[in-house]
């Protein structure tokens, strides 16, 4: 995901608002980009922990608490540690917030139109 020209990677999920807002901006701006569905295309807990560090970021900082299982499993009483949280994510995407977009080492993550288009306004 890294290189000389800073390929755009978008993680998104098809059936999400959000994310479908958020691919509606990189298309209108004509950058290319590297699209995962990652509800279909599922991440390895070795994959995710990579690319959480690689954009300087912690599971924590991408665990979604308002999702559905989030609530449904009382996991914000689990003290859950980084692994657990990676485990989860990997066994259930709706864990993971959405949508996010990498480029090098900088990431919007959720619905940011705003520095969606810093992001992806500096990438040259």
């Amino acid at each position: 995901m890294r290189g000389l020209n800073h390929m755009i990677t978008a993680l998104l999920y098809n059936s999400c608002t959000s994310c479908r807002k958020t691919e509606q901006v990189l298309k209108e701006s004509g950058v290319e980009y590297e699209r995962r569905e990652f509800f279909k295309d599922r991440f390895t807990g070795e994959e995710l922990q990579s690319l959480l560090q690689s954009a300087s970021l912690t599971p924590a900082d991408v665990f979604s608490t308002r999702s559905r299982v989030y609530k449904d499993r009382n996991l914000g009483e689990a003290g859950l540690d980084d692994e657990q949280r990676i485990d989860f994510m990997v066994e259930e995407p709706t864990l993971l917030r959405r949508p996010i977009v990498i480029t090098g080492d900088r990431v919007v993550v959720g619905n940011d139109v705003i520095r969606l288009r810093k992001l992806i306004g500096n990438t040259d």
